[in-house]
């Protein structure tokens, strides 16, 4: 599985300032919706909050990787955002706050593709290189490039 069509410039977002875990899951829902007209970002912002009761997707070391399965959505679709104000209490694991997200929306019916895709995302963050890059990253378009590209 590719990161490039998971991905997009426009699913990218760099040192928001945002001040809580319901504003967080709000903008990168908006961020998921962004480019794809059939998404409807509060619906997405509901499945991502819903995902979030069963146990949170912050996984620690200051991330997390919100996802939920979503009907009008066509394939797997990601987004990226970091923060920039020391990060927000996300319930991870191991208490810290969380400054990158990489969230992850898939079709309801697609078992096998959403497993791969948080493979996928796993791998890639568990490579500290690969978190400090995106965390400093400045320009999403850049940033996209070094993802989809395999060059960090």
């Amino acid at each position: 599985m590719k990161l490039k069509p998971l991905l997009s410039p426009t699913r990218i977002a760099l040192k928001l300032n945002l001040s809580s875990k319901k504003k967080t899951l709000q903008a990168v829902s908006e961020l998921l919706a962004k480019d794809i007209p059939s998404i409807n970002k509060d619906l997405v912002f509901d499945a991502l909050t819903d995902r979030e009761k069963l146990g949170s997707t912050g996984l620690g070391a200051g991330i997390a990787i919100p996802h939920c399965r979503y009907p009008d959505c066509c394939e797997p679709i990601c987004a990226i955002m970091t923060l920039d104000n020391g990060g927000i209490a996300f319930d991870a694991r191991d208490g810290k706050n969380i400054d990158l997200l990489w969230a992850l929306i898939v079709p309801t019916d697609s078992a096998e593709d959403h497993l791969q895709t948080l493979a996928l995302m796993a791998e890639k963050l568990t490579q500290p290189e690969i978190c400090t890059a995106i965390r400093q990253a400045k320009d999403p378009a850049k940033l996209y490039l070094l993802l989809s590209e395999g060059k960090i």
